[in-house]
């Protein structure tokens, strides 16, 4: 899992779940790994990079030991979705 960048999302919202559908379809280089915010994974990686003020509407990327939130993870994605 080291050389791909973990997303990290709200397992229950629809809009989150439509966005990670958004993500796979275009990720053709196959960068991308998921984890639901819900699920231990994501807790432990929530924790290992001292992640504060974490609510169900923060979306995370986990990108070259980096953590990024909301919109610059947003921005980290579209990046290395282009061109595909």
């Amino acid at each position: 899992m080291s050389n791909h960048h973990v997303i990290i999302f709200d397992g229950v919202c629809n809009f989150c779940n439509s966005s990670i559908n958004f993500i796979i379809k275009r990720d053709h280089s196959n960068n991308f790994v998921f984890a639901p915010m819900q699920s231990p994974a994501a807790q432990k990686l929530i924790a290992d990079y001292n992640v504060e003020n974490v609510g169900f509407d923060t979306f995370l990327l986990i990108k070259n030991g980096k953590c990024f939130y909301r919109t610059n993870a947003a921005i980290e994605i579209a990046q290395d979705l282009r061109g595909a």
